[in-house]
């Protein structure tokens, strides 16, 4: 029985084709790759990848299971409702893995954020005391032109006497 990526704990239709845009196009490449393979993948972290390799042997092996073995008598499938499934968990697993990579996120983006700040203010620095230094620059320069128009003045007043 062929089974969809997206059968995969965590796995929605946005992600599947992320996974199938970076070589993962069946729930066997998923659950066969390693975690730095599936790492690499945007949006996997070490975490995830592992969590969605487990989940995608986790379905294989059901997949197995069923066509292997003989359907188990109801008493012995029967669930507590104190008991969480295994999907559950996944689920849970998934959403706690995607709350840490949320949060990861958004502490790089803070950081980012910062550096970006950071470069700014060194830039704005760097502009005034290039501002500070064409001042002084025109400054020397007004000094320098008073003093001739004073010495020109001078010469002026000499000649007419």
């Amino acid at each position: 029985m062929k089974t969809a990526i997206t059968d995969i704990s965590g796995i929605g239709p946005g992600t599947a084709k992320v996974l199938m845009e970076n070589g993962f196009k069946s729930l066997q490449d998923i659950a066969g790759t390693s975690i730095e393979k599936l790492g690499a993948v945007p949006g996997f972290g070490s975490i995830r990848a592992g969590r969605v390799i487990h989940a995608a042997n986790e379905v294989n092996s059901a997949d197995d299971d069923t066509a292997v073995k003989p359907a188990q008598p109801a008493t012995t499938r029967r669930r507590t409702a104190s008991k969480p499934t295994s999907t559950t968990t996944a689920s849970n697993e998934a959403k706690e893995a995607a709350a840490k990579e949320v949060k990861k996120a958004k502490k790089a983006a803070a950081k980012e954020a910062k550096k970006a700040e950071k470069a700014a203010a060194k830039e704005a620095k760097k502009a005034k005391k290039a501002a500070a230094k064409e001042a002084k620059k025109a400054k020397k320069a007004a000094a320098k032109e008073a003093k001739k128009a004073k010495k020109a003045k001078r010469k002026s007043k000499k000649g007419k006497k």
